[in-house]
């Protein structure tokens, strides 16, 4: 497998998160609190993890670690407006 450097515009992600979140909001779909019944409360909204499924999926990504090198690649425009640390590899 060779090494294939992801590049993505920057302002395309964040206008492209936008279209993203409107079209959650156009659906209906519902942004669950996870209260840790079964576990801790999650960290990320589950609308930033199908996000970044979304990017990978652009890119051709298919591992977990090279899923993770987008994400911190791209953090300032994926979490745009949301405090919480980059997401870690595991």
């Amino acid at each position: 497998m060779s090494n294939q450097i992801t590049k993505l515009n920057p302002k395309w992600i964040s206008v492209t998160r936008k279209y993203f979140l409107d079209f959650l909001e156009a659906t209906n779909f519902p942004h669950p609190q996870r209260l840790g019944t079964r576990g801790s409360k999650f960290e990320y909204p589950e609308w930033m993890i199908m996000f970044i499924a979304v990017l990978a999926v652009k890119c051709k990504i298919k591992s977990y670690l090279g899923i993770h090198k987008l994400a911190v690649n791209y953090w300032e425009q994926i979490a745009e407006g949301e405090d919480v640390p980059p997401i870690s590899e595991t």
